[in-house]
């Protein structure tokens, strides 16, 4: 594989009207000629792009007309393709009359006029669910080009289905959508889509993604959010359009950037996967231990704990100001009615046998009272060592877990955990754990939403911010709390948060500074999967598609 550079120019078009189609059609059309002037190897225009978005039956009683319309448009793109020598990509309602079904589709047509494929939206999004028809495969395309996948707004909020694209080998992942948002002024018309969820989805796969997006208003109630733009592999945004205007935006990728999995030398985002311990991705909804949960109102026996983030540095070099340090916030939280406190991790590992002088500090700092701790210590066993994060509470473990998905250089040092993703009850909810770079494997965090965590500690070690959009993205895509002591000194800068259901910040520490920042967490929140009417987080998956997330 060497390096290949793709041009392509993203047409972000003004949202438009089921009764504007005409002056639509004609503005798409002419739109796509002045991107083709500069010769890009692809053309992305947004989802649904023509003739609209809102499809109800109000506006448009007989959905043939509707497919009439489309494969008439369709032709003329192809022209168009054909005539300006370059690959387009589509978004347009897909009409199969002999079935009377209606999907939510992307074409990609090449340089010849011919159609490469489609792609249709699985994870519909409120109002789609009315009108189209939820698909479940994930087809990747080879050209000449490049080999791509595409997938189609909302599905960008399911981990499953890009990481099903990108083991497939897809080089550039194309978003075609419609982001809705809200707000007073236009100019600052966002989308947690745009903000954090589509760059992590580039970052966790390692792959180009190029997103799509219309601006405006349909409707008078559909506000899409611009924003167009590319994101690399390292989950950048390189270029962004305007949230308020159309704009034609080029970029060349370079495709061999989609080639290497690894982040920094320590983890492959795909080698350092461990298959055999996601079974649960592909369970049927219905026999999950969440889907009791679902249906299960929280009663007294849960609290809404008050919950702090704490950044200490320290560790084996000075271990005595270490545990100093751990008593000083356990008394300070305490008078402040914190009963949830989660611990960094040692700027320096501290040796097994020391681990245990620390954990009983903690037993003995929470007996005889309400405060639940977490902390990550060294663990041996059996003569093998593990990096276990432990739950202490009333002078007692109640839960622990044992890193599974280990850095390169860890490998020759402390074993895998192998008892895969536990989930914990407690007053405070249901607690799971992960550790270190198992933030960037989507597939941990979901088992532990699926297993019913309400919460999920994350306790990492990072030098550098990653870990706050990828806390949004797990909170937002699995409707949980994130709660994230990051490391400080030994070259972690800290900036530990704490994230809700809605992917918001609510708690955030300063860089490099020795702190606690605690934040009210309410349960319930994490029970609600809805995210629109009709759009929910878990229901709305397809288990029976994701086998190739499992296979080895």
């Amino acid at each position: 594989m060497g390096n290949k550079k793709v041009r392509v120019a993203i047409l972000q078009v003004e949202a438009r009207a089921f009764s504007e189609q005409a002056e639509n059609k004609e503005h798409i059309l002419k739109f796509i000629g002045k991107a083709a002037k500069s010769k890009p190897d692809l053309i992305v225009l947004p989802e649904c792009v023509y003739p609209c978005y809102f499809l109800s039956t109000r506006i448009i009683p007989d959905y043939g007309v509707l497919g009439n319309l489309c494969e008439e448009f369709l032709k003329e793109v192809k022209n168009c393709a054909r005539k300006f020598e370059t690959f387009i990509a589509i978004g347009l309602p897909e009409f199969i009359p002999e079935k009377n079904l209606l999907y939510n589709s992307a074409i990609l047509i090449d340089d010849k006029g011919e159609e490469v494929g489609r792609a249709r939206k699985s994870f519909l999004w409120h109002f789609d669910n009315i009108w189209f028809q939820p698909y479940s495969n994930y087809p990747v395309f080879d050209t000449k080009i490049g080999r791509i996948g595409m997938f189609i707004c909302a599905d960008g909020r399911l981990p499953e289905i890009a990481r099903a694209l990108s083991l497939q080998g897809a080089e550039i992942l194309l978003d075609l959508t419609n982001l809705v948002t809200t707000g007073i002024e236009r100019e600052k018309w966002t989308n947690p889509q745009v903000d954090y969820i589509i760059p992590t989805r580039a970052l966790e796969n390692r792959v180009w993604i190029v997103l799509a997006n219309k601006v405006g208003v349909e409707e008078n109630s559909i506000q899409c959010c611009g924003k167009s733009a590319f994101f690399s592999p390292e989950g950048e945004t390189v270029l962004m359009a305007s949230s308020d205007r159309e704009e034609i935006l080029f970029g060349e990728i370079d495709l061999s950037q989609s080639h290497s999995k690894n982040i920094s030398g320590n983890i492959d985002v795909f080698q350092s996967r461990r298959p055999e311990l996601y079974g649960y991705l592909t369970l049927p909804t219905s026999e999950l231990p969440l889907s009791k949960g679902l249906r299960t109102e929280i009663g007294k026996e849960i609290e809404n704990p008050f919950a702090a983030v704490i950044q200490i540095e320290g560790g084996n070099k000075d271990l005595s100001a270490y545990q100093s340090k751990i008593e000083y916030f356990f008394h300070t939280l305490e008078e402040q009615e914190v009963s949830l406190l989660a611990f960094s991790q040692p700027g320096t590992a501290i040796p097994a046998p020391k681990s245990q002088d620390i954990l009983e500090l903690l037993k003995k700092l929470t007996k005889g009272t309400a405060q639940l701790c977490s902390i990550v210590l060294e663990e041996e066993e059996n003569g093998g060592k593990y990096k276990t994060i432990f739950l202490i509470q009333a002078g007692n473990i109640i839960g622990k877990y044992r890193k599974t998905h280990l850095k390169f250089q860890e490998k020759d040092k402390i074993l895998p955990g192998e008892d895969g993703f536990p989930v914990f009850e407690t007053q405070f909810g249901n607690i799971g754990m992960l550790l270190d770079y198992e933030g960037y494997f989507p597939e941990i965090s979901r088992i532990l939403a699926l297993k019913g965590a309400d919460i999920i500690i994350w306790t990492s070690h990072f030098s550098n911010d990653e870990h706050l959009k990828i806390c949004q993205t797990r909170s937002a895509e699995n409707k949980v709390f994130i709660i994230c002591p990051n490391s400080i000194g030994e070259g972690c800068n800290g900036h530990s948060v704490i994230t809700s259901p809605s992917g918001q910040i609510i708690a955030g520490c300063l860089e490099g500074r020795k702190i606690a920042s605690p934040a009210t967490i309410s349960v319930r929140l994490a029970r609600d999967k809805m995210i629109v009417p009709y759009t929910n987080a878990i229901l709305g998956r397809q288990p029976e598609s994701y086998y190739l997330l499992t296979s080895e």
